[in-house]
C-alpha cells in the first residue's frame, strides 16, 4: 500500500486545506456528511450499451443561456433540453470527499467508481487504495470500451474512467495505463504524453499502441478515412486541447468536431459482440467558463448539442442502450442578467453574442503583448462584434502588456478574465454587447443537471441526487451489484492532518482545472 504522506505530496491536493487550516474539522462541523449517499435503484433494464455524455464545467445557468442562444439566435430547439424532458432528470450535488467545491478529477471518479475521493486524485482513496472503475466492470462483462473528449486525451475527466493515480498531473502514467487497459476507442487532443520526445521517460507510446493494432490518427482526414476497429486519435499537439468550437467554425482551426469523433467512436463500438460502454466529453465548455468567455462557452455548448444528436440517433435505433447526461460541476458562475428599463433591453443585448467570431483565447493571441490602441479597437470591432470605448481600449492595452488585471483578485485569475471584465461593461444607450457576466474564474459548488434517456428509462423526476449515484445506475444496467470500498470525510481529514502532512491548494492554470 502506498505511503500516505508520499501519496499526499504526490497528489498536490487542490482545495483540501488552506494556510489557515490547523487540524481536522470536528464531526459536528463536517459540511458534507460522513458517508456516501445511498444508491437509489431506478429499476433500469439490462443494457447492452451505456453512453455517458459529459458537459464539463457547466450548470443550469449555462443550460438556460445555451437554450436561449439555440432558440432565439439559431432558430432551433436545444436537444439537450428536449432529451432531459423525455426521460429521468434532476439535479446533482457535486462536492468531493473533503471539499464543497470539486475538481474534475474527483467528480469524474465519483461517476466511474461510485465513491467520493479528494480533489486532484483519480479513482484512488486518500490512503492509496485503488478503486475499480465502471469500464473495468464493463470489460469483465465482455464489453468494448471507449473515451471521446475535446480535451487532451490524458485530461482528468476521461482519465478517471480508466486510470488510478494519486495526481491527475501524472499524465505520462495515465497514458501508460491507457495502453495497459487498451480500450477500443481513444479520441481527443494532446499527443504530447504519448510521444517519445515529450515524455520524461522517452518511451514511444504511439509505437506501442500501433504494435497493439491501433490505427493512430492525427488529423480530421485520418479520422474520416479510418476503418480500423481500434483507434487512438490525438488531434492536437503537445498538451493542447481541441480548439474551441467558435475557432474551429469561424477561424478555420484544424480539428474534427465533437460530433465527428463521437460518431466515429459509435461506429467502431457498435459492432462489439457484447455491447460497449463509452464516455463522451464536451470538455471545453469548462475552459471557456474558466476564461469568462461567453461566446466560447455558448458555441462549445452548440457543439455538444450536435454531438448529442449523434448519440440520440444511435440510442433511438438501438433500444438496448442507456444514455446518461451529466455535468461534473459548474464553472464561472456565468449569468445572463436583466438589462434596460423593465429589462426590455435584455434580449437585444443577448443577441449581440452572435457577433463574436473568435474565442478570447484566440483574440488574446491575435493581439499579442503590445498592441496599439487602434489595433485593439479594430480587432475588438472585427472579431468580438462591438467597439470599445477609448477608456476600455486603454485598460485593455494595460492588460495585454501584463501591467494590470481587473476583477476580484481571488476569482479572476488571468488575462482572459481581465479582458472580459473590461469588455463586459455595457456603455449607455442601446446595448452593443452581451448582458452575460461571470462571478468567478473557478469552479463553483452549484447544483448541475443530470438525466437518463433510453428504452426502459422511466419518465420521472430524480430530485436531487449525489454524483456517486450514476455508478450505481450503470452497475444496475450491467447487471452487477459491485460496490467499491468507501471512506468518510472524517477519515480523510484524519489522514490529511497526520504530523508532517502538508496539503496545500493548487493554483494551476484555469484550463487545467
Amino acid at each position: 500500500m502506498m505511503n500516505r504522506r508520499n501519496w499526499l505530496r504526490t497528489a498536490g491536493l487542490a482545495g483540501l486545506a488552506g494556510a489557515a487550516y490547523r487540524g481536522p474539522l470536528p464531526l459536528s462541523a463536517s459540511p458534507l456528511g460522513s458517508a456516501d449517499q445511498p444508491v437509489r435503484p431506478l429499476g433500469l433494464p439490462r443494457a447492452r450499451n451505456i453512453i455517458f455524455f459529459v458537459v464539463d464545467g457547466t450548470g443550469f445557468e449555462d443550460l438556460a443561456t445555451a437554450n436561449y442562444y439555440s432558440t432565439k439566435v439559431l432558430n432551433r430547439p436545444l436537444l439537450f433540453r428536449e432529451i432531459m424532458g423525455r426521460g429521468a432528470s434532476g439535479s446533482m450535488l457535486t462536492h468531493s470527499l473533503a471539499s464543497v467545491v470539486t475538481d474534475s478529477a474527483a467528480a469524474t471518479s465519483a461517476w466511474s467508481t461510485g465513491r467520493k475521493i479528494v480533489n486532484g486524485a483519480l479513482s484512488m482513496l486518500p490512503d492509496g487504495r485503488s478503486l475499480t472503475t465502471i469500464l473495468e466492470l464493463a470489460r469483465e462483462a465482455g464489453k468494448a470500451t471507449g473515451l471521446v473528449t475535446t480535451t487532451r486525451m490524458t485530461h482528468a475527466t476521461p482519465a478517471g474512467w480508466i486510470a488510478r493515480v494519486a495526481s491527475r498531473d501524472s499524465e505520462d502514467e495515465i497514458a501508460e495505463q491507457y495502453l495497459e487497459f487498451s480500450p477500443e476507442v481513444l479520441l481527443g487532443g494532446g499527443a504530447g504524453h504519448f510521444l517519445a520526445e515529450s515524455r520524461q521517460d522517452g518511451r514511444d507510446l504511439l509505437g506501442d499502441f500501433r504494435a497493439k493494432g491501433y490505427d493512430v490518427l492525427r488529423t480530421r482526414e485520418d479520422l474520416l478515412a479510418s476503418n480500423a476497429d481500434r483507434l487512438l486519435g490525438l488531434f492536437a499537439p503537445g498538451t493542447r486541447h481541441l480548439p474551441y468550437e467558435i475557432d474551429r467554425r469561424f477561424q478555420d482551426a484544424p480539428s474534427p468536431s465533437l460530433a465527428e469523433i463521437a460518431r466515429k467512436g459509435i461506429q467502431v463500438l457498435e459492432g462489439a459482440r457484447n455491447g460497449f460502454v463509452l464516455q463522451v466529453e464536451a470538455g471545453r465548455i469548462d475552459h471557456a467558463n474558466h476564461d469568462n468567455d461567453p461566446a466560447g462557452m455558448v458555441w462549445d455548448w452548440m457543439a455538444a448539442d450536435e454531438a448529442l444528436a449523434v448519440l440520440v440517433e444511435f440510442v433511438d435505433r438501438t433500444p438496448e442502450t442507456l444514455l446518461i447526461l451529466a455535468a461534473d460541476h459548474d464553472t464561472g458562475g456565468g449569468t445572463v442578467y436583466g438589462y434596460g428599463s423593465g429589462y426590455q433591453g435584455s434580449t437585444p443585448a443577448f443577441r449581440t453574442l452572435e457577433r463574436q467570431r473568435i474565442s478570447l483565447e484566440g483574440f488574446n493571441a491575435l493581439m499579442g503583448r503590445d498592441p496599439s490602441l487602434s489595433q485593439i479597437r479594430d480587432g475588438t470591432t472585427k472579431f468580438l462584434g462591438f467597439t470599445p470605448t477609448p477608456d476600455q481600449s486603454e485598460r485593455l492595452q494595460r492588460v495585454f502588456r501584463r501591467e494590470v488585471r481587473f476583477g476580484h483578485p481571488t476569482s479572476h485569475l488571468g488575462v482572459l478574465n481581465s479582458i472580459h471584465a473590461v469588455l463586459s461593461e455595457i456603455p449607455g444607450g442601446d446595448p452593443d454587447r452581451p448582458n452575460l457576466t461571470f462571478s468567478t474564474g473557478r469552479h463553483t459548488a452549484g447544483l448541475v443537471p443530470i438525466g437518463l434517456y433510453g428504452a426502459g428509462v422511466p419518465r420521472t423526476a430524480l430530485g436531487v441526487v449525489d454524483n456517486t449515484e450514476p455508478f450505481g445506475w450503470m452497475a444496475e444496467a450491467l447487471g452487477t451489484t459491485f460496490r467499491n470500498p468507501e471512506m468518510t470525510e472524517d477519515e480523510a481529514w484524519r489522514i490529511l492532518s497526520e504530523p508532517g502532512v502538508q496539503a496545500e491548494p493548487s493554483f494551476r492554470h484555469p484550463q487545467d482545472d
